[in-house]
C-alpha cells in the first residue's frame, strides 16, 4: 500500500549509481534437416528361356553418409566492451563525466564453427500382391530349367556315343594316338572287344594225362564181368519170355485168345 505522504524513490538514481534494469537473453540454435528420397522402381525380374519372366520380391537397402559444415566469418572469439562512468555525485541526475570510459571488459562471443556427420540406412521392401501368378511363374521357370538340363544331357550323350564310335573304328584300323600326344585322353577309356557270337583265334594249354597199368587192367576186368552178368540176365529174361509156361501165364494174365489171335498187349510183350 502506497501512502501519498511517502517520498517517491526512483530506481535509476539510488545512491548516485544507475540501477536501471537491463535484462539480456541470448538464444541461438541450429537445425539441420536432411532429406533422402527413395524412389520406387520396377520389381526385380528374372528371365528364362522361351520368354518366361518372373517378378519377385525386392528389398532395397541404401546406406548414406552426410557431412555438413557451418562456418562463420569473420571469426572473433572475444570482444572488448567499454564500461562508461555514470556516476552522479552532485545529485543533479546527470553523469558527472559523461562519455568517460572507466575500463574495457572482455566478453566472449561464443562464436564457433559447426561440423556434423550423419550416417544411416534406408530400406524399402516391395512385394507383388498376386501370389498365385508368382507360383505359376516359378513352376514355369522350373520346367524350363529341367528342359534345358535334359537337352544338355542329350547332347552330352550324343557326343559320348560319337566319340566311342569313332575311337572304336579307328582302333580296328590300327589308328591310335601317340602316347605323348595331349589328345590321347580322348580315346584312352575306349576298349575294343570281340562282338557277341564271334570266337577269336586262341590256344589253350592241356596238362599231360598219365595211365596206371594195374588200375587200368582191374577196371577193364570189372567192366568185362559186369557186361557178362548183364548178358546172362538178359538171356535168362529172354528164355523166360520164350518158354511155354511164361506164354501161358501171360495169356492167362491178359485173357483168352480170340479168333483174331492174341491181344495187342500180349503181342507187344512177345515182340520185345
Amino acid at each position: 500500500m502506497l501512502f501519498p505522504f511517502c517520498p517517491v524513490v526512483k530506481a535509476n538514481d539510488v545512491g548516485g549509481i544507475s540501477a536501471t534494469s537491463n535484462p539480456v537473453a541470448n538464444s541461438s540454435g541450429q537445425a539441420n534437416v536432411n532429406a533422402y528420397q527413395v524412389l520406387t522402381g520396377n520389381f526385380m525380374q528374372s528371365g528364362f528361356t522361351n520368354g518366361v519372366v518372373c517378378q519377385s520380391e525386392t528389398l532395397t537397402i541404401s546406406p548414406y553418409v552426410g557431412r555438413s559444415a557451418n562456418i562463420k566469418e569473420p571469426f572473433f572469439e572475444t570482444y572488448e566492451d567499454p564500461v562508461y562512468d555514470v556516476r552522479d555525485l552532485d545529485g543533479d541526475g546527470a553523469p558527472d563525466n559523461p562519455g568517460d570510459i572507466l575500463w574495457y571488459k572482455t566478453v566472449q562471443t561464443l562464436q564457433k564453427d559447426n561440423y556434423s556427420l550423419n550416417m544411416g540406412v534406408t530400406a524399402q521392401w516391395s512385394r507383388p500382391l498376386d501370389k498365385e501368378m508368382m507360383s505359376l511363374c516359378k513352376d514355369a521357370a522350373a520346367t524350363e530349367i529341367a528342359l534345358r538340363k535334359a537337352t544338355l544331357n542329350l547332347r552330352v550323350l550324343d557326343y559320348e556315343i560319337s566319340r566311342l564310335k569313332h575311337c572304336g573304328n579307328l582302333a580296328k584300323e590300327g589308328i591310335v594316338w601317340d602316347p605323348t600326344s595331349k589328345y590321347k585322353v580322348i580315346c584312352e577309356d575306349v576298349l575294343l572287344t570281340s562282338p557277341p557270337g564271334v570266337l577269336l583265334n586262341h590256344s589253350h594249354s592241356i596238362d599231360p594225362i598219365t595211365f596206371d597199368s594195374s588200375s587200368a587192367q582191374s577196371s577193364s576186368l570189372e567192366q568185362t564181368g559186369s557186361s557178362q552178368v548183364s548178358s546172362e540176365s538178359s538171356l535168362e529174361q529172354s528164355s523166360s519170355l520164350s518158354s511155354p509156361e511164361a506164354s501161358q501165364s501171360s495169356l492167362d494174365t491178359v485173357g483168352e485168345v480170340g479168333p483174331l489171335g492174341p491181344p495187342l498187349e500180349l503181342r507187344l510183350q512177345l515182340s520185345k
